[in-house]
């Protein structure tokens, strides 16, 4: 896990990263808390880079990646903050000369945690048309929308041949000739949805383009190259303007920080809601089963209450909407867009620990941890580390040089 954030306004762009890693599953899980998320995407103008996510891009770790594009194209002028992401992607894809099996191993990365879904479709509906349907209805990623099943099949055979032996393996007997004929295209599908799932990346650029006056900040994620296309595409984006003065985006792990600037969990809001809209349609329903004259007004009155309780859950939403943006969201933007830059860092990082602290005290692993690193970036001061890990070219300098003089990788 990962715990990053991203502050903006008409000055200056701060962001903080944590160290943690995790490696492995199950039984066989390793940490490292001196992992380098946030990175200096050039020398020469004013640009840094987040990743969180998988930590690789096609087996190539994304570190290796960002330095070598620095030292390649980290001189180029890029009009925007989301011209430099893009190039940045175009260069991560052709990187390398990724061959078929690496796109295989992209495929089966990205489809694998669906394995255990696969299963239970099979045996309990002994058909994969259900989780087919449900796949279908999911949103295609827009740089896959051409790749054809066809195509699909023929580009990746041994990765279908696996999958059939891994499923026949898992429910024997019970793979007949239908589900054998459904396991290719559902793969497919699967294959080509925009889904969220270990093999997907996130990077997060930010900074000043050479026609930018104010910062501004473009989050790409992908799920590497699938045979032959580069799926990458936009998540979120942020322009800092005279009318929108100042912006906090978080990454990877983010209730702790919507929390803390929306003044509510998210999920404690998604869980109200809910709870909301059924007590209204049970108090509906328990008024019409004691009047309804007959089975037509019965049924009449179920979609009126349907759409009713509805009606109040939009409702209920635009008051709290307008408390949130009253009581948090508006004061936190006015504090954030008169902040200084050393400040706007000090509030990245605070931000961070507090997701670290959140994850402490809860069961479970705690994916948020180790030093967090934090910088600022400004139109003329360029990139510039604010703390930071020493990083390893430090650990051999002479006594008395001094670690991290805030140019380093």
């Amino acid at each position: 896990m990962t715990a990053e954030v991203a502050l903006l306004n008409k000055q200056a762009v701060a962001l903080a990263a944590d160290s943690k890693a995790t490696f492995g599953s199950g039984m066989n899980i390793k940490t490292y808390d001196s992992v380098d998320k946030l990175f200096q995407l050039s020398r020469s103008h004013p640009v840094g880079v987040m990743i969180y996510g998988n930590a690789e891009f096609m087996r190539v770790p994304w570190e290796v990646i960002i330095k070598e594009f620095r030292e390649r194209h980290g001189d180029e002028a890029h009009a925007t903050a989301e011209d430099w992401g893009h190039r940045f992607f175009e260069f991560a894809g052709q990187f390398h000369r990724f061959s078929m099996r690496d796109s295989e191993l992209a495929v089966f990365t990205k489809t694998a945690s669906f394995l255990r879904a696969i299963e239970a479709s099979a045996l309990v509906n002994r058909s994969l048309e259900p989780l087919i349907a449900d796949v279908e209805a999911r949103r295609v990623h827009p740089a896959l929308e051409d790749l054809e099943e066809n195509e699909f099949r023929k580009n990746f055979p041994e990765l279908l041949a696996k999958y059939d032996d891994l499923l026949h393996s898992r429910i024997g007997d019970r793979m007949t000739k239908d589900i054998r004929e459904q396991l290719p295209r559902l793969l497919h599908r699967l294959a080509v949805a925009d889904v969220e799932t270990v093999a997907r990346s996130g990077i997060v650029v930010a900074g000043f383009g050479g026609d930018e006056t104010f910062p501004a900040l473009i989050n790409l994620e992908s799920d590497g190259v699938i045979a032959g296309r580069l799926a990458v595409s936009t998540r979120s984006d942020s322009q800092i303007t005279v009318d929108h003065p100042a912006d906090v985006l978080p990454f990877a792990v983010r209730n702790v920080m919507i929390s803390m600037v929306h003044g509510v969990d998210p999920s404690f809001l998604d869980y109200s809601l809910t709870v909301f809209r059924d007590l209204i349609r049970a108090n509906g329903d328990r008024l019409i089963n004691e009047f309804a004259k007959n089975e037509e007004d019965r049924a009449r009155l179920n979609l009126e209450n349907a759409a009713m309780s509805d009606d109040f859950i939009r409702v209920f939403l635009d008051y709290l909407r307008d408390y949130i943006q009253d009581m948090h969201l508006g004061p936190f933007a006015s504090t954030l867009q008169g902040m200084p830059p050393d400040e706007m860092a000090w509030l990245a990082e605070s931000l961070v620990h507090l997701t670290s602290v959140k994850m402490r005290m809860s069961l479970g692993p705690e994916g948020v941890g180790g030093p967090v690193d934090t910088a600022v970036i400004t139109k003329r001061e360029g990139f510039k580390w604010v703390k930071r890990k020493a990083p390893i070219e430090a650990l051999t300098t002479e006594p008395g040089s001094g670690p991290g003089n805030g140019m380093g990788d």
